[in-house]
Protein backbone atom coordinates (compact mmCIF):
# COMPACT_ATOMS: atom_id res chain seq x y z
CA UNK A 1 0.00 0.00 0.00
CA UNK A 2 1.54 3.21 -1.03
CA UNK A 3 2.30 5.44 1.94
CA UNK A 4 2.30 9.61 1.50
CA UNK A 5 6.20 10.83 2.18
CA UNK A 6 6.34 11.59 5.93
CA UNK A 7 5.93 15.22 7.01
CA UNK A 8 3.58 15.45 3.64
CA UNK A 9 0.35 15.27 5.63
CA UNK A 10 1.51 18.24 7.89
CA UNK A 11 2.45 20.26 5.25
CA UNK A 12 -0.86 19.28 3.63
CA UNK A 13 -3.03 20.40 6.67
CA UNK A 14 -0.92 23.83 7.03
CA UNK A 15 -1.59 25.09 3.41
CA UNK A 16 -5.39 23.92 3.56
CA UNK A 17 -5.71 26.28 6.76
CA UNK A 18 -3.80 29.11 5.03
CA UNK A 19 -5.98 29.27 2.53
CA UNK A 20 -8.88 29.31 4.77
CA UNK A 21 -7.79 32.06 6.55
CA UNK A 22 -6.57 34.27 3.38
CA UNK A 23 -10.24 33.00 2.08
CA UNK A 24 -12.02 34.30 5.55
CA UNK A 25 -10.27 37.55 5.70
CA UNK A 26 -11.04 38.04 1.70
CA UNK A 27 -14.90 37.28 2.28
CA UNK A 28 -15.18 39.27 5.67
CA UNK A 29 -13.05 41.86 5.44
CA UNK A 30 -12.61 43.43 2.70
CA UNK A 31 -9.21 44.98 1.87
CA UNK A 32 -9.46 47.40 -1.61
CA UNK A 33 -7.48 46.76 -4.21
CA UNK A 34 -5.76 49.86 -6.12
CA UNK A 35 -8.98 49.93 -8.35
CA UNK A 36 -11.34 50.53 -5.90
CA UNK A 37 -9.16 53.45 -4.11
CA UNK A 38 -9.50 55.91 -6.48
CA UNK A 39 -11.01 58.54 -4.63
CA UNK A 40 -9.84 60.74 -1.84
CA UNK A 41 -6.93 59.80 0.51
CA UNK A 42 -9.61 59.92 3.68
CA UNK A 43 -11.79 57.35 2.06
CA UNK A 44 -12.03 54.88 5.35
CA UNK A 45 -13.19 51.01 4.92
CA UNK A 46 -15.43 49.42 7.00
CA UNK A 47 -14.13 46.59 8.20
CA UNK A 48 -17.63 45.60 10.03
CA UNK A 49 -19.51 44.20 6.92
CA UNK A 50 -19.41 41.11 5.56
CA UNK A 51 -19.19 40.94 1.80
CA UNK A 52 -20.65 38.24 -0.61
CA UNK A 53 -18.29 39.17 -3.36
CA UNK A 54 -15.26 40.92 -3.45
CA UNK A 55 -16.30 42.32 -6.95
CA UNK A 56 -19.36 44.84 -5.32
CA UNK A 57 -18.03 47.69 -4.35
CA UNK A 58 -18.82 48.89 -0.30
CA UNK A 59 -20.87 52.18 -0.68
CA UNK A 60 -19.55 55.35 -0.10
CA UNK A 61 -21.02 56.49 3.18
CA UNK A 62 -22.40 59.95 4.03
CA UNK A 63 -23.73 60.19 7.69
CA UNK A 64 -25.64 63.81 8.05
CA UNK A 65 -24.14 64.24 11.49
CA UNK A 66 -26.28 67.53 12.88
CA UNK A 67 -29.74 68.47 14.18
CA UNK A 68 -31.28 70.92 11.32
CA UNK A 69 -32.56 73.92 13.13
CA UNK A 70 -32.51 71.17 16.32
CA UNK A 71 -34.46 69.10 15.13
CA UNK A 72 -33.36 65.25 14.89
CA UNK A 73 -33.33 63.96 11.09
CA UNK A 74 -33.95 60.53 10.19
CA UNK A 75 -32.44 60.00 6.87
CA UNK A 76 -31.86 56.59 4.78
CA UNK A 77 -30.79 56.80 1.41
CA UNK A 78 -29.03 53.67 -0.74
CA UNK A 79 -28.29 53.98 -4.32
CA UNK A 80 -26.84 50.98 -6.20
CA UNK A 81 -23.72 51.24 -8.48
CA UNK A 82 -25.75 52.26 -11.90
CA UNK A 83 -29.02 54.09 -10.13
CA UNK A 84 -25.87 56.50 -9.42
CA UNK A 85 -22.61 56.30 -10.82
CA UNK A 86 -21.21 54.95 -7.57
CA UNK A 87 -22.58 53.19 -5.17
CA UNK A 88 -23.63 55.19 -2.02
CA UNK A 89 -25.49 55.52 1.03
CA UNK A 90 -26.76 58.14 3.24
CA UNK A 91 -27.87 57.87 6.71
CA UNK A 92 -28.22 59.91 9.82
CA UNK A 93 -27.29 56.71 11.69
CA UNK A 94 -24.49 58.96 13.84
CA UNK A 95 -23.02 55.32 15.28
CA UNK A 96 -22.00 54.20 11.98
CA UNK A 97 -19.11 57.46 11.81
CA UNK A 98 -16.61 54.65 11.47
CA UNK A 99 -17.89 53.79 8.08
CA UNK A 100 -18.44 57.65 6.67
CA UNK A 101 -16.48 59.17 3.76
CA UNK A 102 -18.36 62.40 4.64
CA UNK A 103 -20.35 64.11 7.54
CA UNK A 104 -22.92 66.80 6.34
CA UNK A 105 -23.73 69.24 9.05
CA UNK A 106 -26.55 72.18 8.66
CA UNK A 107 -24.71 75.64 9.34
CA UNK A 108 -27.17 76.61 12.33
CA UNK A 109 -26.93 73.91 13.69
CA UNK A 110 -22.90 74.31 12.99
CA UNK A 111 -21.66 73.78 16.87
CA UNK A 112 -22.57 70.27 16.28
CA UNK A 113 -18.75 68.95 14.73
CA UNK A 114 -18.28 65.19 13.60
CA UNK A 115 -15.26 63.02 14.22
CA UNK A 116 -11.64 64.06 13.80
CA UNK A 117 -10.60 61.39 11.77
CA UNK A 118 -9.82 61.57 7.80
CA UNK A 119 -13.68 61.89 6.40
CA UNK A 120 -14.59 65.18 4.02
CA UNK A 121 -16.84 67.70 6.39
CA UNK A 122 -20.14 68.89 3.94
CA UNK A 123 -21.31 72.22 4.83
CA UNK A 124 -25.23 72.59 4.12
CA UNK A 125 -26.51 76.15 4.30
CA UNK A 126 -30.02 77.80 2.62
CA UNK A 127 -29.43 80.93 4.55
CA UNK A 128 -27.02 83.81 3.91
CA UNK A 129 -24.43 85.01 6.29
CA UNK A 130 -26.44 87.91 7.81
CA UNK A 131 -28.30 85.75 8.87
CA UNK A 132 -25.79 83.21 9.36
CA UNK A 133 -22.77 84.92 10.52
CA UNK A 134 -20.78 81.28 10.99
CA UNK A 135 -20.15 81.32 7.20
CA UNK A 136 -18.27 84.31 7.23
CA UNK A 137 -16.04 82.89 10.16
CA UNK A 138 -12.21 81.91 8.22
CA UNK A 139 -11.75 79.35 11.82
CA UNK A 140 -15.34 77.72 11.01
CA UNK A 141 -15.50 77.98 6.94
CA UNK A 142 -11.86 76.65 6.68
CA UNK A 143 -13.03 73.23 8.83
CA UNK A 144 -15.07 72.10 5.72
CA UNK A 145 -14.21 70.51 2.50
CA UNK A 146 -17.62 70.97 0.27
CA UNK A 147 -20.74 73.35 0.13
CA UNK A 148 -24.07 72.62 -0.61
CA UNK A 149 -25.95 75.94 -0.33
CA UNK A 150 -28.61 78.28 -2.27
CA UNK A 151 -25.12 79.73 -4.24
CA UNK A 152 -25.05 78.32 -7.54
CA UNK A 153 -21.17 78.59 -7.45
CA UNK A 154 -21.22 76.51 -4.63
CA UNK A 155 -20.00 72.67 -4.82
CA UNK A 156 -23.94 71.52 -4.96
CA UNK A 157 -26.19 74.19 -5.37
CA UNK A 158 -29.69 74.20 -3.37
CA UNK A 159 -31.30 77.25 -3.78
CA UNK A 160 -35.05 77.77 -1.80
CA UNK A 161 -36.28 77.62 -5.52
CA UNK A 162 -38.67 74.92 -7.30
CA UNK A 163 -38.75 75.05 -11.12
CA UNK A 164 -42.20 77.42 -11.66
CA UNK A 165 -45.57 76.10 -12.52
CA UNK A 166 -47.23 76.65 -15.43
CA UNK A 167 -50.64 76.90 -14.10
CA UNK A 168 -52.73 79.99 -16.07
CA UNK A 169 -53.15 82.91 -14.39
CA UNK A 170 -56.27 84.67 -13.83
CA UNK A 171 -57.37 87.27 -16.68
CA UNK A 172 -56.13 90.91 -16.45
CA UNK A 173 -59.39 92.11 -15.21
CA UNK A 174 -60.40 88.82 -12.94
CA UNK A 175 -57.27 90.39 -10.96
CA UNK A 176 -58.71 92.55 -8.65
CA UNK A 177 -56.16 93.27 -5.90
CA UNK A 178 -52.90 95.70 -7.21
CA UNK A 179 -49.77 95.24 -5.33
CA UNK A 180 -49.62 92.36 -2.54
CA UNK A 181 -46.60 92.04 0.25
CA UNK A 182 -46.32 89.84 2.94
CA UNK A 183 -43.31 89.70 4.92
CA UNK A 184 -42.54 88.39 8.18
CA UNK A 185 -39.71 89.49 8.67
CA UNK A 186 -39.25 92.82 9.02
CA UNK A 187 -35.64 93.41 8.07
CA UNK A 188 -34.94 97.24 8.17
CA UNK A 189 -34.45 98.59 4.37
CA UNK A 190 -36.81 96.15 3.13
CA UNK A 191 -39.32 97.29 5.47
CA UNK A 192 -38.42 100.85 5.00
CA UNK A 193 -39.10 100.87 1.18
CA UNK A 194 -42.28 98.97 1.63
CA UNK A 195 -43.25 102.22 3.82
CA UNK A 196 -42.23 104.69 0.97
CA UNK A 197 -43.66 102.76 -1.64
CA UNK A 198 -46.89 102.64 -0.02
CA UNK A 199 -47.29 106.26 -0.01
CA UNK A 200 -47.33 105.59 -4.03
CA UNK A 201 -49.30 103.12 -4.41
CA UNK A 202 -52.02 101.14 -2.67
CA UNK A 203 -50.00 97.87 -1.35
CA UNK A 204 -51.97 95.42 0.75
CA UNK A 205 -49.82 93.60 3.24
CA UNK A 206 -50.64 90.65 4.74
CA UNK A 207 -47.75 90.24 7.15
CA UNK A 208 -45.68 91.54 10.20
CA UNK A 209 -44.42 94.70 8.68
CA UNK A 210 -47.06 97.80 7.87
CA UNK A 211 -49.82 95.17 8.31
CA UNK A 212 -53.35 96.79 6.70
CA UNK A 213 -54.83 93.03 6.07
CA UNK A 214 -55.54 90.24 8.10
CA UNK A 215 -57.49 87.46 6.02
CA UNK A 216 -54.12 85.27 5.60
CA UNK A 217 -52.57 83.13 8.48
CA UNK A 218 -49.11 84.07 9.99
CA UNK A 219 -45.85 81.70 8.58
CA UNK A 220 -46.80 78.97 10.57
CA UNK A 221 -50.69 78.96 10.83
CA UNK A 222 -52.41 76.78 8.39
CA UNK A 223 -56.44 76.40 7.24
CA UNK A 224 -58.76 74.40 5.50
CA UNK A 225 -55.46 71.89 5.47
CA UNK A 226 -53.47 74.67 3.87
CA UNK A 227 -50.32 76.40 4.97
CA UNK A 228 -49.23 79.87 5.14
CA UNK A 229 -47.23 79.05 1.52
CA UNK A 230 -50.29 77.62 0.01
CA UNK A 231 -52.56 80.49 1.23
CA UNK A 232 -50.47 82.64 0.14
CA UNK A 233 -50.08 81.84 -3.09
CA UNK A 234 -53.53 81.19 -3.31
CA UNK A 235 -54.51 85.22 -2.34
CA UNK A 236 -51.76 86.19 -4.65
CA UNK A 237 -53.56 84.43 -7.60
CA UNK A 238 -55.82 87.60 -7.43
CA UNK A 239 -53.22 90.22 -7.60
CA UNK A 240 -52.09 92.14 -10.63
CA UNK A 241 -48.27 92.32 -8.37
CA UNK A 242 -46.36 90.84 -5.29
CA UNK A 243 -43.67 92.24 -3.75
CA UNK A 244 -40.89 89.65 -3.57
CA UNK A 245 -37.80 91.50 -1.11
CA UNK A 246 -35.66 88.86 -0.20
CA UNK A 247 -34.42 89.10 3.52
CA UNK A 248 -30.95 90.34 2.33
CA UNK A 249 -28.37 91.13 -1.08
CA UNK A 250 -26.45 88.33 -1.02
CA UNK A 251 -25.08 86.59 -4.11
CA UNK A 252 -27.31 84.39 -5.42
CA UNK A 253 -29.77 84.30 -2.03
CA UNK A 254 -33.20 83.54 -3.45
CA UNK A 255 -35.47 81.76 -1.77
CA UNK A 256 -39.49 80.47 -2.55
CA UNK A 257 -40.89 84.33 -2.00
CA UNK A 258 -40.28 84.02 -6.01
CA UNK A 259 -41.85 80.52 -6.40
CA UNK A 260 -45.54 81.99 -4.74
CA UNK A 261 -45.37 84.94 -7.56
CA UNK A 262 -44.45 83.03 -10.41
CA UNK A 263 -47.02 80.24 -9.79
CA UNK A 264 -49.37 82.60 -8.96
CA UNK A 265 -49.25 84.67 -12.02
CA UNK A 266 -48.90 87.63 -10.40
CA UNK A 267 -45.89 89.61 -11.51
CA UNK A 268 -43.01 89.63 -9.23
CA UNK A 269 -41.18 92.54 -8.16
CA UNK A 270 -38.32 92.00 -6.64
CA UNK A 271 -35.57 93.05 -4.50
CA UNK A 272 -32.43 91.31 -4.12
CA UNK A 273 -29.72 89.77 -5.59
CA UNK A 274 -27.81 91.43 -8.61
CA UNK A 275 -27.60 87.72 -9.68
CA UNK A 276 -31.15 87.58 -10.05
CA UNK A 277 -30.83 86.91 -14.01
CA UNK A 278 -28.92 83.56 -12.52
CA UNK A 279 -32.38 82.01 -11.66
CA UNK A 280 -34.66 83.22 -14.89
CA UNK A 281 -33.36 81.25 -17.72
CA UNK A 282 -35.06 81.51 -21.04
CA UNK A 283 -38.61 83.16 -21.13
CA UNK A 284 -38.48 83.76 -17.29
CA UNK A 285 -36.06 86.53 -17.75
CA UNK A 286 -39.43 89.03 -18.87
CA UNK A 287 -40.93 87.71 -16.06
CA UNK A 288 -40.06 90.15 -13.46
CA UNK A 289 -39.80 93.29 -12.52
CA UNK A 290 -36.69 94.01 -10.73
CA UNK A 291 -36.72 96.60 -7.84
CA UNK A 292 -33.04 97.97 -8.63
CA UNK A 293 -33.88 99.20 -11.99
CA UNK A 294 -35.65 102.19 -10.39
CA UNK A 295 -34.10 104.53 -8.81
CA UNK A 296 -36.53 105.30 -5.76
CA UNK A 297 -40.06 103.90 -4.67
CA UNK A 298 -41.62 106.88 -6.34
CA UNK A 299 -40.52 106.16 -9.92
CA UNK A 300 -41.26 101.89 -8.70
CA UNK A 301 -44.46 102.78 -8.48
CA UNK A 302 -45.21 104.49 -11.14
CA UNK A 303 -43.96 102.02 -13.36
CA UNK A 304 -46.43 99.66 -11.85
CA UNK A 305 -49.42 102.36 -11.75
CA UNK A 306 -49.00 102.31 -15.48
CA UNK A 307 -49.25 98.76 -15.71
CA UNK A 308 -52.05 98.56 -14.12
CA UNK A 309 -53.78 100.53 -16.72
CA UNK A 310 -52.10 98.69 -19.77
CA UNK A 311 -52.92 95.33 -19.86
CA UNK A 312 -51.04 94.77 -23.17
CA UNK A 313 -48.02 95.11 -21.37
CA UNK A 314 -48.70 93.92 -18.06
CA UNK A 315 -49.40 90.90 -19.84
CA UNK A 316 -45.88 90.74 -21.20
CA UNK A 317 -44.35 89.44 -18.03
CA UNK A 318 -46.76 86.26 -18.45
CA UNK A 319 -46.25 85.35 -21.82
CA UNK A 320 -43.60 82.23 -20.18
CA UNK A 321 -47.17 81.04 -18.66
CA UNK A 322 -48.00 80.00 -22.45
CA UNK A 323 -45.05 79.56 -24.04
CA UNK A 324 -43.31 77.62 -21.27
CA UNK A 325 -40.24 78.56 -19.41
CA UNK A 326 -38.35 78.00 -22.79
CA UNK A 327 -34.73 76.42 -22.89
CA UNK A 328 -32.54 75.73 -19.14
CA UNK A 329 -29.96 72.95 -21.01
CA UNK A 330 -26.48 74.54 -19.59
CA UNK A 331 -27.23 76.57 -17.16
CA UNK A 332 -26.88 75.51 -13.60
CA UNK A 333 -30.46 76.16 -12.02
CA UNK A 334 -31.67 74.08 -15.07
CA UNK A 335 -29.28 71.34 -13.96
CA UNK A 336 -30.13 71.96 -10.44
CA UNK A 337 -34.32 72.05 -11.79
CA UNK A 338 -33.82 68.53 -13.68
CA UNK A 339 -30.52 66.78 -12.62
CA UNK A 340 -29.69 64.06 -14.03
CA UNK A 341 -28.50 62.39 -10.14
CA UNK A 342 -29.70 63.30 -6.57
CA UNK A 343 -27.46 65.78 -5.21
CA UNK A 344 -26.52 63.05 -2.55
CA UNK A 345 -25.17 60.74 -5.43
CA UNK A 346 -23.29 63.74 -6.23
CA UNK A 347 -21.81 64.35 -3.42
CA UNK A 348 -20.62 60.46 -3.31
CA UNK A 349 -19.03 60.89 -6.96
CA UNK A 350 -17.15 64.11 -5.14
CA UNK A 351 -16.02 62.03 -2.97
CA UNK A 352 -15.05 58.96 -4.43
CA UNK A 353 -13.33 61.58 -7.33
CA UNK A 354 -11.19 63.09 -4.26
CA UNK A 355 -12.74 66.38 -5.93
CA UNK A 356 -13.05 68.24 -2.60
CA UNK A 357 -11.56 71.59 -0.71
CA UNK A 358 -8.48 70.26 1.10
CA UNK A 359 -7.90 73.78 2.60
CA UNK A 360 -10.91 74.28 3.34
CA UNK A 361 -14.27 76.35 2.28
CA UNK A 362 -13.96 80.69 1.71
CA UNK A 363 -15.61 82.55 4.13
CA UNK A 364 -18.58 84.39 3.06
CA UNK A 365 -18.45 88.41 3.46
CA UNK A 366 -22.28 89.15 2.44
CA UNK A 367 -22.86 92.48 3.97
CA UNK A 368 -26.32 93.42 5.73
CA UNK A 369 -28.05 95.44 3.02
CA UNK A 370 -27.79 99.50 3.03
CA UNK A 371 -30.96 102.03 2.40
CA UNK A 372 -28.82 104.33 0.33
CA UNK A 373 -28.39 101.20 -2.14
CA UNK A 374 -32.27 101.27 -2.57
CA UNK A 375 -32.90 105.09 -3.51
CA UNK A 376 -33.86 105.79 0.43
CA UNK A 377 -32.81 108.42 2.30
Amino acid sequence: MYRLPKGYISFLCCVLLVAYLVYHLETRFYFPRDADIAGPEFLVVNLNVTRKSKNVPLPWVIVFWSTVFGAQQNIHLVWKKGECPVACEVTSDRSRAAEASGFVVHARDGHMSPPHHAAAWILWTQENPVYTPVLSQPNFMSKYNLLRSYRLDSDFPNPVFPMPKLTAPLPFKEKTGLVMAAFSNCEPVRTAYLKQLMQYVQVDSYGACHRNKNNLVNRYGSANGKNFKELKTELARKYKFLLVFFNEDCDYFVDDQLTHALNAGSVPVVMGTDKLDDFLPGNLRHAVIKVRDFKSPKLLAEHLKYLIHNETDYNKYLEWKQTGIGNITGTVIGNYWKPKYPIYCQICVALSKGRVHKEGLPKDNCQARKAADWGLA
